[in-house]
């Protein structure tokens, strides 16, 4: 019996020994795993902030336009306010449609509308079945 214990004991202990390696093999890959993804999340910090930046410049161009245009209507082109509220809000009402169409449209994949578009329609009617749906 004395034997069989001693084996047991070597089996064991090589046992050991080779989890030992096989731990701080998967230690190590594990350690650099983790600090490629710090480093990924350092880049995207980075992207990131460069981002907002970019957006709110581009913020800022678009108001300057705005004001721009509004200026250039009224003053220019002789455009009284309420015409010119009643236009953006067409042109609103507009491009919520459109932006509804190529939701569906790339929902369900099919091929854009504009290369179909010809003229465009009359102004929307008072009973307009998308006032309901924006």
């Amino acid at each position: 019996m004395k034997k069989r214990k001693k084996n047991k004991n070597k089996n064991k202990k090589k046992s050991a020994s080779l989890s030992g390696i096989h731990s701080s093999v998967n230690a190590f890959n594990v350690h650099s795993k983790v600090t490629d993804l710090f480093k990924q999340i350092e880049k995207m910090d980075k992207l990131t902030e460069n981002f907002e930046e970019r957006i709110q410049d581009i913020e800022v161009h678009v108001n300057l336009l705005t004001r721009l245009l509004t200026t250039l209507c009224i003053e220019k082109f002789g455009m009284r306010v309420g015409v010119l509220k009643r236009l953006i809000k067409r042109i609103e009402k507009e491009v919520i449609r459109d932006s509804q169409i190529l939701h569906l449209e790339a929902l369900y994949k099919l091929p854009l509308s504009s290369e179909k578009k010809g003229p465009n329609p009359s102004p929307p009617s008072k009973n307009d079945p998308w006032e309901e749906i924006s």
